[in-house]
């Protein structure tokens, strides 16, 4: 038996003010287009084409009670401004991973596109049990500690297990951001793969009732929250879990450091003869103590220089430095160990371009790391370049040598914590494999970039690119 078609009847009212919603935005748009097309071919025509399209809109109109195409008008206008604050807090949600920013950026917008009188972040604390406001507008509260015990109010518990909160009269004891002026307000979870992180709320005004309309909107805005929150919540676990992890290594480095220098001290009174003569096996124990000790210092002073290179140097004082003088300097130092292997050194600094305002230690720390290890991994008879190049806004510094270079297949580790290519380990044992974690912290301290091209057995060049005025505080 066939099916008979059903057939949609919609109310004549609304049938038109579906059609209106269509028709007018595309016949003013076309309207305007194509009048002024005509008002440069045929002015004299234009004005009565003008008012006979303006009649027939106004006779399609005639047919429609203002009650009827008012309120639909209205329901546009807003879902558009929320559409568009659900855009604005993507775009402001994305732009940092500051935490705390991410959730002002939130409640202002909020209040600035719903017109709402005040708008709340709470985050839940389970350790505590508490669930404490971390960003509040709207409102102004003197109050330091915005929090309320979730076990003790039956509105958080409703959200804590997922169930948003309306209420058209609010009481400070259950919501303790509230003030004189603020009586209705909507709360909606936040939660995370069904796990409460907070809520997002927003406050009317007395005499105000929020509408129930705004759950909705308020709910999609959440979800967006929550996801804010998440992605800015791992950045500052991980931020911490670095700062530990560089506090440690300087508490450890400077633990190690001064038992290594006593053990060298010992070691070189024992082999100076200065307690007695020794015998040749007692003299090969004591230096090959005092080596195993020199090689664990140099691990400890680089520990020391990477933990440095990662600390935060935004508060430390910049200085106006001059990158050629820092260069000439490295390159005296290093000069006798190039000799050694007849390697040839050459620099290349216009002085009058490498001004750069800048944390001295760690602008010597890159040059000096990136030139040692370029003489270091250069056969006898190669060559070392040490190359400054200057441009308007920005300095770029590039150490360039003929040495082993990197194996393809292991470039990608290079700027690991104590990895050392396979055939640099083939060629000396000396060296930690921080250098360059070294070189690369201090450069991002500095807000630049590190690059580098190299090529096995045939060299590598690093390029280091700093801005020249832009770190200066």
């Amino acid at each position: 038996m066939k099916q008979r078609e059903r057939k949609l009847s919609l109310p004549p009212e609304t049938l038109k003010i579906k059609v209106l919603i269509i028709l007018v935005p595309l016949a003013l748009v076309s309207l305007t287009v194509f009048s002024a097309t005509l008002l440069i071919l045929h002015v004299d025509r234009v004005v009565p084409l003008i008012a006979g399209l303006v009649l027939a809109l106004l006779s399609l109109l005639s047919g429609i009670s203002a009650s009827k195409l008012l309120p639909e008008t209205r329901r546009l206008k807003t879902r558009a401004k929320q559409l568009e604050a659900v855009h604005r807090v993507i775009q402001k949600a994305g732009s940092s991973l500051d935490l705390q920013e991410v959730l002002d950026n939130i409640t202002d917008l909020t209040v600035e596109f719903t017109g709402v009188r005040g708008c709340s972040i709470k985050l839940f604390d389970p350790s505590t049990g508490t669930m404490r406001v971390r960003s509040i507008a709207g409102i102004k509260r003197d109050v330091p500690d915005l929090s309320i015990d979730v076990a003790e109010n039956i509105y958080h518990r409703g959200l804590i297990n997922g169930k948003p909160v309306v209420i058209e009269e609010a009481f400070k004891k259950d919501f303790p951001e509230l003030d004189e002026d603020t009586e209705s307000l909507i709360c909606v979870p936040l939660r995370l793969e069904k796990k409460p992180i907070g809520a997002l709320c927003i406050y009317g005004e007395k005499g105000e009732h929020l509408s129930k309309e705004m759950l909705s909107f308020l709910s999609s805005l959440g979800e967006l929250a929550t996801l804010a929150i998440a992605n800015a919540t791992v950045y500052e676990n991980l931020k911490k879990l670095d700062e530990a992890k560089t506090w440690f290594l300087l508490k450890a480095s400077h633990e190690l450091k001064s038992p290594l220098n006593v053990i060298q001290s010992i070691s070189k009174l024992l082999t100076d003869g200065y307690v007695g003569p020794l015998t040749e096996k007692q003299r090969e124990l004591i230096n090959r103590i005092s080596s195993r000790a020199s090689a664990l210092s140099e691990t400890v002073k680089d520990l020391i220089a990477l933990a440095k290179g990662k600390a935060e140097i935004e508060n430390t004082e910049r200085e106006k430095i001059n990158l050629c003088e820092i260069m000439e300097e490295a390159i005296k130092f290093y000069n006798s160990k190039a000799e050694e292997k007849n390697i040839q050194l050459e620099v290349i600094c216009t002085t009058e371009k490498s001004i750069i305002y800048g944390v001295r230690e760690g602008l010597e720390s890159i040059i000096t790391n990136l030139l040692s290890n370029a003489i270091k991994y250069t056969p006898r008879g190669g060559k070392v370049t040490l190359k400054m190049l200057g441009e308007k806004d920005r300095v770029t510094i590039e150490v360039s040598d003929t040495g082993i270079g990197i194996p393809k297949e292991e470039q990608k580790k290079l700027f690991s914590e104590f990895f050392r290519a396979s055939n640099a380990k083939a060629l000396t044992d000396a060296g930690t494999g921080l250098g360059l974690s070294i070189v690369k912290a201090n450069v991002e301290k500095h807000g630049g970039k590190i690059e580098f091209q190299s090529e096995e057995g045939k060299g590598t060049t690093f390029r280091v690119t700093l801005k020249r005025i832009g770190n200066r505080n």
